[in-house]
């Protein structure tokens, strides 16, 4: 039998599913950095450093490297790596606020930087033969080559995976 609201014995929609709960104050919150996250920071930093230090080595012992190979680096090339580590630290500090784009940057930038690394390892012979500055020059394309990678690698830990998306 059929009512007359309901002439073909269907039930009626049902309503709108309950309001969801609402978020507590942890849930709106960004999650807290992790130290793998400022662990990167920090190696990041220290590869800035070195990378400058290493500039400034470079451009005072650019004659004895020209003498030895026989290539002239001009100034411009200093100029330009310190600006390009200005820029890093800027990406660093992005990075360390939760910006995943920083995070790709850093990687394809540290990628670069550790083949250029490996390629200065060729020349270890070459800095060796110049002296003190060079030595100290090889052992900072060494140290670069290691926190580079270290950097790279905290900053792909679980917790900071977790951290990225989160922000």
């Amino acid at each position: 039998m059929t009512t007359p609201n309901d002439p073909y014995n269907q039930q009626q929609p049902g309503g709108y599913p309950p309001a969801a709960p609402p978020l507590n104050e942890s849930e709106l919150r960004p999650p807290a950095r992790p130290k793998s996250v400022d662990t990167a920071y920090l190696l990041w930093l220290v590869a800035a450093g070195i990378g400058i230090l290493s500039n400034l080595i470079g451009f005072v012992i650019a004659s004895d490297i020209a003498a030895e190979t026989g290539v002239e680096t001009g100034a411009g090339t200093s100029i330009v790596s310190l600006i390009f580590a200005v820029l890093w630290i800027l990406v660093v500090m992005q990075m360390r606020k939760g910006a995943n784009w920083a995070r790709i940057v850093l990687t394809v930038l540290g990628g670069l930087s550790t083949i250029g690394n490996l390629l200065s390892l060729l020349a270890f012979g070459i800095l060796f033969s110049i002296g003190f500055l060079g030595v100290i020059s090889a052992l900072f394309v060494v140290a670069s080559l290691v926190t580079i990678i270290a950097a790279i690698v905290f900053m792909f830990m679980p917790d900071s995976n977790y951290y990225f998306k989160a922000s």
